[in-house]
């Protein structure tokens, strides 16, 4: 009660309701996404951070990863500079919010962006089970099931296929996807 009424004091005064941040299944609009990016290439201790870890470093990747978070990962990663380090630096989430760009990008074009985007969506999948937020479960749902259609498409190169069934069994536990269902085909023999 008493909260509420601070927020409604807080209205009154001009100051307007604190801005409140998407969640993991919204997106920026486009013109919100061109600001964050304007004002990050204005801060050159960032553009800094970007171009270390660029180079593939582990701490500079988890530095970056801890001050971009993976909405911002994701958002810069759209970029095709930026592409390959932001899928890097994802390998550091500790949550599910990038899972279904990861897929997506492993089932893109580009073969480095794929392979990079298969091996942190594997470490990803590797941390170990906790309690995590319940907005998770749709990232998890929707990058599992991008995950198993590139694992059973049989016109995919092997290597991407064998990506995603390493995460997926990995993910299994979690409960996104049936081991079952997994294609055996690309199964070491």
């Amino acid at each position: 009660m008493k909260s509420a009424l601070l927020l409604l004091l807080a209205v009154g005064c001009g100051r307007g309701a604190p801005k409140s941040t998407p969640g993991p299944g919204t997106s920026l609009a486009s013109s919100e996404v061109d600001s964050a990016v304007e004002a990050a290439a204005l801060d050159p201790q960032l553009e800094d951070l970007w171009a270390r870890a660029k180079e593939g470093e582990a701490d500079d990747l988890a530095r970056l990863f801890d001050r971009e978070g993976s909405l911002a990962l994701v958002e810069r990663g759209r970029d095709p500079a930026y592409r390959v380090t932001a899928i890097r630096a994802l390998a550091y989430a500790n949550e599910f919010y990038a899972l279904p760009w990861l897929a997506e990008t492993a089932a893109g074009a580009d073969e480095a962006a794929a392979l990079s985007a298969l091996d942190s969506a594997s470490q990803i999948a590797s941390e170990p089970r906790r309690a995590t937020d319940p907005e998770d479960a749709l990232e998890l749902k929707q990058g599992c099931a991008a995950l198993l259609a590139l694992a059973k498409d049989p016109s995919r190169p092997r290597a991407r296929r064998v990506g995603a069934v390493r995460a997926l069994r990995m993910l299994v536990e979690r409960g996104c996807v049936n081991r079952a269902d997994l294609p055996s085909d690309v199964d070491a023999r």
